[in-house]
C-alpha cells in the first residue's frame, strides 16, 4: 500500500517535469497549449460536475452544480464559436476529436448499410475513419487524395455507383490545404443527396483565424475536429453547421452517445474562443509563415525537407524532415529531447514511407514564437545534428526569442 511519501514523490516527479515543460519547444503538430486564462476553468469545482441544461430541459435544473455559470458554456462558449465559425448551429459536446468524428457520422451517415466515402489513410486521411465507419454499420469507401485535392474521377465513381449518404473529409496528414470545392460540385452533380462534412482537427485554428478557407463557404454541410491542435484549447471537439435540421440530427445523435461532456473543459473552451477572436487572425497568419519559413531555414541547412516540384514546402503548420532510417531519427529526436524540443516522428505519411519527423510550430506560435524564434529553432536543429551545444539549454535560447504571446498575459 503507498503511503505518504509514495505520493510526494510523485509529486515531485510531476513538478519537475513541468519545469521543463515550461521551457520546452514543443513541436508536435497534434498538440497546442491552454493560455493562463482558458486553463482556470479545470482546477475548479466545475471539473466534477455534469450540465445538461443546454441538452434537455433549459429551466428544469437536474444537476446545479454548473448552475452559477451556466451562461459561459450557453453563450459564451457556444456564441463565440458560432462566430468564429460564421456558423449559427454549434454542438460543443464531443470530448475530442474521434467523439467528433463518431458522432458526425452516426448522426449523418443514415440508415446502417449505406455507404461512407473517407479520405484514404495513405494519402493522409485519418487512421480510424473507415474501419469507425464499418463498426457503426456503414459500407466503407475510401478515395485518394492528392496535396490537398481529391481524386476527382474515383469520387465520381463512388458518388455514382454507390449514392452514400454521407462524405466525410478527414485529411490529418497534409502540407496541403484540403480542397472542398470540387467535392461539393462533385455531389451536387452526381448524388445531391449525399452530405459533405469536413473534419478540420488539424486546420481548425488555421481556419478559424482565417488563414484558410471555412469548409462552410466552399458547400460543406458540415465541419468540425478537435479544438488542441492549431486551435489552442481545451481536449475537447466540436461541431458546426448553417443548417438546423442537421444541427438537430447530430444533438439526437450525441445524447445516445455521450454523457458528461467535460463541463469544465467546455468552459475552458469557451474561454480559449473569447480570446482567439482577438488574437486569432494575427496568431493564424503567423503559424503558416512560421511553417514556410522553418522549412526553408531547415533545406538552407541541408536537411531533407517535403517539397513540391517548385520547392514549395507546406499551406499548414506542418512541416516533414526525413532524417535517414528508424536508428538514425530515434537518436536525432533523442538529441533534441535533450535540447529541450519536442519532436512528432511518424511512418506512414504520403510519398514519404519510412519514419519521418511531422513537425508543428502551431503551439511556438501560440506561446509568442515569430521570424526570430524560427531562426533560433532552425539553429537548434543543426546544433543537434552537429552534436554541438548540447547543454540542454536549446529550448531556452528559442523561448527567449518569443515576442508577446497569442493571448492575453494579465491572467498568467
Amino acid at each position: 500500500m503507498a503511503d505518504i511519501n509514495d505520493f510526494r514523490k510523485v509529486i515531485d516527479s510531476f513538478l519537475s517535469q513541468q519545469r521543463k515543460a515550461d521551457v520546452a519547444v514543443n513541436l508536435v503538430p497534434s498538440e497546442n497549449k491552454l493560455s493562463p486564462l482558458a486553463q482556470l476553468p479545470l482546477s475548479t469545482d466545475y471539473y466534477n460536475r455534469y450540465f445538461f441544461n443546454d441538452a434537455l430541459d433549459p429551466e428544469f435544473w437536474q444537476f446545479r452544480g454548473g448552475q452559477d455559470v451556466a451562461e459561459i458554456e450557453t453563450e459564451l462558449t457556444i456564441g463565440h464559436l458560432s462566430r468564429l465559425a460564421r456558423a449559427p448551429h454549434v454542438n460543443g459536446r464531443p470530448i475530442s476529436g474521434l467523439s467528433a468524428m463518431m458522432m458526425a457520422m452516426a448522426g449523418l451517415g443514415g440508415k446502417p448499410g449505406g455507404t461512407v466515402v473517407s479520405l484514404d489513410a495513405a494519402s493522409g486521411g485519418h487512421y480510424a475513419t473507415a474501419d469507425l465507419a464499418r463498426r457503426l454499420g456503414f459500407e466503407s469507401a475510401t478515395v485518394p487524395v492528392v496535396r490537398g485535392r481529391v481524386d476527382e474521377q474515383r469520387l465520381g465513381q463512388v458518388l455514382r455507383r454507390s449514392a452514400p449518404q454521407l462524405v466525410y473529409l478527414d485529411l490529418q496528414n497534409s502540407r496541403h490545404e484540403l480542397e472542398v470545392s470540387p467535392v461539393a460540385d462533385l455531389i451536387k452533380e452526381h448524388s445531391p443527396r449525399t452530405l459533405l462534412h469536413v473534419d478540420c482537427s488539424h486546420t481548425m485554428g488555421l481556419i478559424l483565424g482565417g488563414a484558410l478557407g471555412n469548409p462552410l463557404d466552399a458547400g460543406a454541410d458540415t465541419m468540425g475536429g478537435s479544438t488542441h491542435k492549431t486551435f489552442p484549447g481545451p481536449h475537447k471537439g466540436v461541431l458546426f453547421t448553417r443548417n438546423p435540421e442537421l444541427h438537430q440530427r447530430l444533438k439526437e445523435a450525441q445524447l445516445t452517445m455521450l454523457s458528461s461532456h467535460h463541463f469544465a473543459e467546455t468552459l475552458a473552451l469557451g474561454l480559449a474562443a473569447a480570446e482567439f477572436r482577438h488574437f486569432g487572425p494575427a496568431y493564424a497568419e503567423q503559424v503558416i509563415g512560421n511553417a514556410r519559413l522553418f522549412g526553408k531555414l531547415l533545406a538552407a541547412e541541408g536537411f531533407d525537407v517535403a517539397a513540391d516540384e517548385d520547392g514549395h514546402t507546406t499551406s499548414t503548420h506542418q512541416v516533414w524532415v526525413r532524417i535517414g532510417d528508424a536508428e538514425q531519427t530515434n537518436r536525432f529526436a533523442e538529441s533534441l529531447y535533450d535540447h529541450g524540443i519536442r519532436v512528432n516522428v511518424q511512418v506512414d505519411l504520403p510519398g514519404m514511407p519510412g519514419p519521418v519527423l511531422r513537425l508543428g510550430v502551431n503551439e511556438l506560435t501560440f506561446l509568442g514564437g515569430r521570424e526570430v524564434a524560427v531562426h533560433a529553432l532552425a539553429k537548434e536543429f543543426g546544433n543537434a545534428r552537429a552534436g554541438v551545444r548540447r547543454d540542454g539549454r536549446g529550448s531556452r535560447r528559442v523561448r527567449e526569442q518569443c515576442g508577446p504571446p497569442f493571448y492575453f498575459v494579465d491572467f498568467s
